[in-house]
């Protein structure tokens, strides 16, 4: 691999924005992670195992002496964390990491710059020692979580003394993990310490296996930095996302939402929502991206884990370890068959296909209209858009001013996006059983078409050019423009007549404010883009809210609409895609900075200010529109189709794209052998290693490849 991924993206002093000083840590376990770390030597700060716990400390290292302690310096890299510290009476620096198997794991090194003895003293948890297995003190989701704590020699009896001018280099680590798991922790701490090279070697093997992972996702670059820097910060999310909770009904390798959360600090104690679990909706949002990466293994041990989380009405809901809770509106079934048109998996498509096709039975059937298919939101939050004003358009006196655990007003709608993605989950379904010669195929493919037709004859309004949520009962409409408006074109249901609704999406008096889409358009008395209704900002700051916001979730969805009918309409709208995904691309980035890669939940969507603060969210979908728009890679069921939209790139180039067991690279330069020596201008396509494009050029490009 030729990117330095480890160099892009390292940042300084990377923190919270509500925690200023608090220290975010790259890598994560498969169930340990840290939500964020004290400036100081060790484990010290709000730290985390399978679900938020908020655990205060594992261990630190303190140096007994009078004077006051300088400022650390920190460096952030996605595999490791790096502080500097020096003050008259000694220097620090020290590399910190939390390994795959839940090792929390420090090299320190220690000069003593004073003429007396130093002594550090090492700080455990109360009642912990070294060696022995320390249970915490909390119980949260039935977890008993323990850890063993072991320092290198030098340090054994937790008290080191340093004489004037002496330096030591320590290696200290805490393994974690469940009661009953003792025996794995103590041997995987002696495996660690019975390493025979340096501690920094040691560290130097770690970081090593962690970037192995962006060495199987394809290499991109383009002249556009803050799309190149995106592209691999985008990979980074999945796998600081990436868990192996292995308890309860959480068996397999999955996706958290994000290790952030909505919840309080309190040690033992949290409150709130939180991020660190199975989630339904974002799930394929995620897969959409993770499908490019060269792991088919761990997209399908997603998948299994979101069939782990069917509950009792055979839907699959929010899941942690010791729970199964909401349902929430998704394209899972969609993502699947989107999954398998790249890998062509047919035995888990088989294993998995009954648990499909439950969980769309069943959430059909308890929310169809009652004289149609389409689906019926009856919890605006289960949309996952929660407090979008159409739920209240319908009320007597036009919106209220209060909406707060109130349901003055409230009317459950026929949704936009929860039809389209029923409307996709039985399409996908079709396709699926199709393929495998499952008779189920015709009962899924006339659903979609129900639902299809639904929307067209029923959602579109002809007048205003827009798709509308309908009354949950009489089927008038709910005449607020949503962001999910676009999802009919984003589906591929609609035709000509309807490209005013694209017309609606890039008008900057609706949709297109600045930063990304808004949520709810500008012509919606409860408009508000940096959230909070009718000036009562009662969910806080950082609340969910729908009535304005930007939120990546459905700029990605939106950005995929208009690229899609951009192709289907003689590329009529590149340049808007154009515009659009860098103001996407820059939302990723704090402050516009390219230094400072951090994507949250939602934006202001005039000014671009991040409004929450889950660093690192997993809720969005970008590599996908990278490999099928800006590279021009769409897999189709025996094909791959090569259809880039113009960006206006001088360059960009994407190695190691796999689909059906074939490699493509795709090589575009604007004028030949200014990037790429030996190649055309225009655009050369490699699949296998034969070139099959050599130097095309023009806007409309268009090719077909079979792949057997």
């Amino acid at each position: 691999m030729d990117t330095d991924v480890k160099r892009l993206l390292a940042s300084r002093s990377r923190s919270l924005r509500r925690y200023p000083g608090k220290l975010l840590l790259g890598p994560t376990g498969s169930r340990l992670w840290a939500d964020y770390l004290d400036a100081a030597p060790g484990f010290k700060g709000r730290i985390d195992f399978i679900h938020k716990l908020n655990v205060p400390l594992l261990y630190t290292v303190k140096p007994c002496c009078e004077e006051e302690p300088s400022p650390v310096e920190s460096v952030w890299y996605p595999d490791e964390l790096r502080l500097e510290c020096e003050c008259g009476a000694y220097r620090f620096s020290e590399r910190k990491l939390i390994t795959w198997q839940d090792a929390a794991v420090s090299v320190q090194h220690w000069e003593n710059l004073s003429g007396e003895e130093l002594t550090l003293e090492c700080v455990l948890p109360e009642n912990a020692r070294e060696s022995q297995a320390y249970t915490f003190p909390v119980k949260l989701h039935g977890l008993n979580v323990i850890m063993v704590f072991r320092a290198d020699a030098a340090f054994s009896s937790g008290r080191l003394v340093l004489r004037p001018g002496e330096q030591r280099t320590l290696l200290l680590a805490a393994a974690l993990g469940l009661e009953g798991e003792e025996a794995s922790l103590y041997s995987g701490l002696e495996e660690l310490f019975s390493y025979k090279g340096s501690a920094d070697e040691l560290l130097d093997g770690y970081c090593e296996k962690y970037l192995s992972w962006f060495e199987d996702a394809p290499e991109f670059e383009c002249s556009d930095a803050y799309i190149t820097r995106c592209w691999w910060y985008r990979i980074y999310i999945l796998r600081a996302c990436l868990a192996r909770p292995a308890s309860g009904y959480l068996k397999h390798e999955m996706f958290y939402e994000g290790r952030g959360h909505k919840m309080g600090k309190t040690p033992y104690a949290p409150t709130g929502w939180e991020f660190s679990r199975l989630i339904p909706l974002s799930t394929p949002l995620t897969m959409m991206d993770m499908r490019w990466i060269k792991r088919p293994d761990v997209g399908k041990a997603a998948f299994r884990a979101l069939v782990d989380s069917v509950n009792a009405e055979g839907a699959f809901s929010v899941c942690s370890a010791d729970s199964k809770g909401k349902e929430y509106t998704n394209f899972a079934a969609w993502a699947l068959y989107s999954y398998y048109l790249l890998w062509g998996d047919e035995p888990f498509i088989r294993e998995v296909i009954e648990d499909f096709k439950r969980d769309c039975r069943s959430v059909f059937e308890r929310h169809k209209g009652n004289d149609d298919s389409l689906q019926v939101c009856y919890a605006h939050a289960l949309t996952g858009k929660e407090y979008q004003p159409g739920f209240w358009y319908f009320a007597p006196n036009g919106f209220p001013r209060n909406v707060r655990g109130s349901q003055e007003g409230y009317t459950p709608l026929k949704r936009v996006d929860s039809s389209v993605y029923m409307y996709l989950n039985c399409l996908g379904l079709s396709l699926l059983c199709r393929a495998l010669g499952d008779a189920d195929a015709q009962e899924f493919g006339a659903r979609a078409s129900d639902v299809r037709r639904g929307i067209l004859d029923k959602m579109w309004d002809e007048e205003t050019g827009c798709f509308y949520d309908l009354h949950y009962q009489t089927g008038e409409k709910a005449r607020v423009k949503h962001i999910v408006s676009v999802y009919p074109l984003w589906a591929g249901i609609t035709g000509a007549e309807h490209l005013r609704q694209i017309d609606c999406l890039l008008d900057p008096a609706l949709f297109s404010r600045g930063s990304g889409f808004a949520s709810t358009a500008a012509d919606c008395a409860a408009y508000s883009p940096s959230g909070g209704w009718m000036g009562d900002y009662f969910k806080g700051r950082d609340g969910c809210m729908w009535n304005g916001p930007s939120w990546p979730y459905t700029t990605g969805i939106a950005l995929d609409a208009l690229a899609r009918q951009s192709k289907l309409h003689s590329h009529i709208y590149d340049g808007a895609f154009s515009k659009h995904f860098r103001e996407y691309t820059l939302e990723h980035f704090r402050f516009g900075d390219i230094a400072q890669p951090y994507l949250t939940e939602h934006y202001d969507a005039e000014t671009g200010e991040a409004l929450s603060d889950e660093a690192d969210y997993n809720h969005s979908f970008y590599l996908d529109l990278v490999v099928r728009h800006l590279c021009g890679l769409e897999p189709q069921a025996d094909a791959l189709v090569f259809e880039p939209l113009d960006m206006g790139l001088t360059y960009f180039s994407i190695k190691g794209v796999y689909v059906r067991g074939h490699k493509a690279d795709v090589y575009y330069q604007r004028r030949e052998g200014a990037r790429y020596k030996g190649l055309k201008a225009g655009y050369t396509l490699f699949i296998d290693g034969v070139k099959r494009l050599d130097g095309a050029g023009g806007q409309h490009i268009r090719r077909v490849y079979e792949l057997h």
